[in-house]
């Protein structure tokens, strides 16, 4: 016998419901700032209540490939006409929380969009926002407006540059960002008196974030700064200085350096170093200088040499816990780890990245790695010269020590063999746990 539910609804008035165009303008544009600029004009056509509701979004959000994924001409043109309608369609007083302008593709700036780009600039800093982050590709002819960088408003600002051949000079009539916390800036050609103006108008910047942005200056100097990422701003063999007293986090990546020096970093809890070559005389004295450090990433070609002199000078990190060692291969200089960890009486966990991708053309290579938790990037091969020396017992001398993750991108003999090496390194150590895991 078949049982019947009957599922009662109850009878609910027309005028008791909530509709999405009663609740007030404040909340309404609110939601629209999570659409982007194209999106929320197309809210005009749902009523007379959204008819003009989408020019006081306090979010804009433009972005060229909404128009065409091809980026043709025709799809160009639109872009830029859309834009221009938009921004003159908002009101002089009104304000902006968020600018964010995405121009993106293939000559794209063959067609005017580096003329209009600029003005586009110039409107939203009169509406004084607090956020404007601009992305560029292709961008001859585009100038950056001087009222960016007196804009009095901004707490972030972000210009990235991609795939230009010739590098837009930084070189600002003046500067005067006194709320602004966190800069990003991205392919510009650095000049002395560009960051000397940087430094004094930017009070309380916390985070500085350069990529691509060869600097001229040997010194580097920012009080209030808590976080400086650098990547490839440094010429080859240039001496240079970071002096940050309240800096809490470092990251430097680039290509061959002549001496990195960083006396005045006493608050460093987190680093990432990353060399893609260097000198194996080189003295790279910014590592005496991360003694409070607790996350550390070390990525440098010959790094043996470089810990066997500092071990040499003394080399502690009392405070580290966590360790990432970049190509560095654990069959070459695997008495050079053990050795490292006897300066980290705190180290708690032990990652080893392990990929040997050219194994059959005769190589033995150790791959980057940039991952933000703690690894050592190893390589164990089968055919490493120094096969012979693989059953010396090198101890793990870290009380801490709780877990050692092995990441590989296949299960293979040398996997197999460094895991052996590893139990044996760690066996007098209490509760040490050998993990191998898929990358």
């Amino acid at each position: 016998m078949k049982t019947r539910i009957r599922i009662r609804i109850p009878f609910v008035r027309q005028n008791t419901v909530t509709r999405l165009s009663d609740l007030p303008d404040v909340l309404l544009t609110k939601i629209l700032s999570y659409l982007k600029a194209r999106e929320v004009a197309q809210t005009c056509i749902l009523s007379k209540r959204w008819r003009n509701l989408w020019a006081s979004v306090p979010c804009l959000h433009f972005d060229l490939a909404e128009f065409s994924s091809l980026y043709t001409t025709e799809s160009h043109r639109r872009f830029i006409k859309f834009v221009s309608s938009f921004l003159l369609s908002i009101d002089e007083n009104a304000s902006l929380d968020v600018f964010h302008l995405i121009c993106l593709g293939d000559f794209a700036f063959h067609i005017g969009i580096s003329d209009a780009a600029s003005a586009w600039i110039e409107k939203a800093v009169k509406c004084k926002p607090k956020k404007l982050q601009l992305e560029f590709s292709y961008y001859e002819g585009l100038t950056i407006p001087d009222s960016l960088y007196i804009c009095d408003s901004l707490e972030e600002l972000s210009i990235i540059m991609c795939s230009g051949m010739e590098k837009i000079r930084f070189e600002p009539e003046e500067v005067y960002l006194p709320k602004l916390k966190r800069l990003h800036l991205s392919d510009f050609q650095a000049f002395d008196y560009g960051m000397e103006k940087l430094r004094y108008g930017c009070p309380i910047l916390e985070s500085l974030s350069l990529e691509y942005f060869p600097l001229e200056t040997p010194n580097f100097f920012f009080g209030s700064l808590k976080r400086l990422s650098m990547t490839c701003c440094l010429l080859d063999y240039l001496d240079f200085s970071v002096s940050a007293p309240n800096l809490e986090y470092l990251s430097f990546e680039g290509s061959s350096i002549g001496r990195i020096s960083s006396n005045k970093m006493p608050k460093v809890t987190e680093a990432s170093i990353i060399f893609y070559r260097v000198d194996q005389e080189t003295d790279c004295d910014v590592f005496y200088s991360l003694v409070s450090v607790e996350v550390l990433e070390i990525t440098i070609p010959y790094l043996s040499e470089l810990v066997k002199h500092a071990l040499q000078n003394s080399l502690i990190l009392p405070n580290l816990k966590r360790l990432t060692l970049g190509r560095f291969c654990m069959n070459c200089a695997f008495s050079t780890l053990s050795s490292l960890l006897k300066c980290t009486s705190k180290l708690e966990i032990l990652t080893i990245y392990h990929d040997c991708s050219n194994e059959e053309d005769g190589n033995c290579c150790c791959i980057l790695n940039k991952s933000k938790i703690f690894k050592m990037v190893g390589c164990y091969w089968r055919k490493c010269k120094t096969k012979n020396s693989i059953e010396k017992v090198e101890w793990f001398d870290c009380k801490c020590l709780k877990e050692v993750k092995i990441l590989c991108n296949k299960y293979t003999s040398g996997v197999l063999q460094l895991v052996k090496r590893v139990k044996l390194s760690t066996k007098g150590l209490k509760k040490v746990r050998v993990v191998v895991s898929y990358y």
